[in-house]
């Protein structure tokens, strides 16, 4: 894994490339990445938020590289193996199917965007209006960052959304990120 901007380089780069898709599916709409108990204070009329809900360490990946030696036996610092869940909720007028229009445009990107590549991470932190995101090392990342939809049941759905005390639910997806 690279530098303690990690997380929030990867929740930008989803932010970015979402919102390049749904500004021209859905005219005024916008990406934001707030807990889902502030959807509605502050952001746009329509809108995805991307929230960022839970980390678990990937065992798969984490055994890779068990043995951290190079070839003449020098030691490597090992590459953080973990998962990270993002539940992705959609907003704005049902009675203009702007909710369903927004899911379907984020749910297209991301299938077709499976990989988060070194040049998507680059442009995320060159362009951000988050200075700090320059001082990024994920685009030095040797490993791929994958994208997959994650299957809730409506109890797993359920669960999840009632840890955001006194939020009502709204029509949401789940993803999880393979760094």
């Amino acid at each position: 894994m690279s530098n303690h901007l990690a997380f929030a380089t990867i929740t930008a780069t989803l932010q970015r490339t979402l919102q390049a898709a749904i500004q021209v599916d859905v005219d005024g709409a916008r990406v934001t990445t707030l807990r889902p108990n502030e959807i509605g204070n502050s952001t746009p009329e329509n809108g995805v938020n991307v929230f960022l809900y839970q980390i678990i360490t990937n065992p798969a990946l984490h055994n890779i590289d068990a043995t951290p030696l190079r070839s003449r036996g020098l030691s490597v610092k090992r590459q953080a193996a973990l998962d990270l869940y993002y539940i992705l909720s959609v907003y704005g007028n049902d009675s203009e199917l702007i909710p369903q229009r927004l899911l379907g445009s984020a749910v297209k990107t991301l299938n077709d965007n499976r990989v988060i590549t070194q040049a998507m991470i680059q442009e995320t932190c060159d362009r951000s209006t988050l200075t700090v995101l320059r001082e990024s090392t994920l685009a030095d990342q040797v490993q791929q960052i994958s994208i997959m939809p994650l299957d809730l049941t409506l109890e797993d759905l359920s669960k999840t959304w009632g840890v955001f005390f006194q939020t009502p639910y709204v029509l949401s997806v789940a993803y999880k990120v393979l760094v």
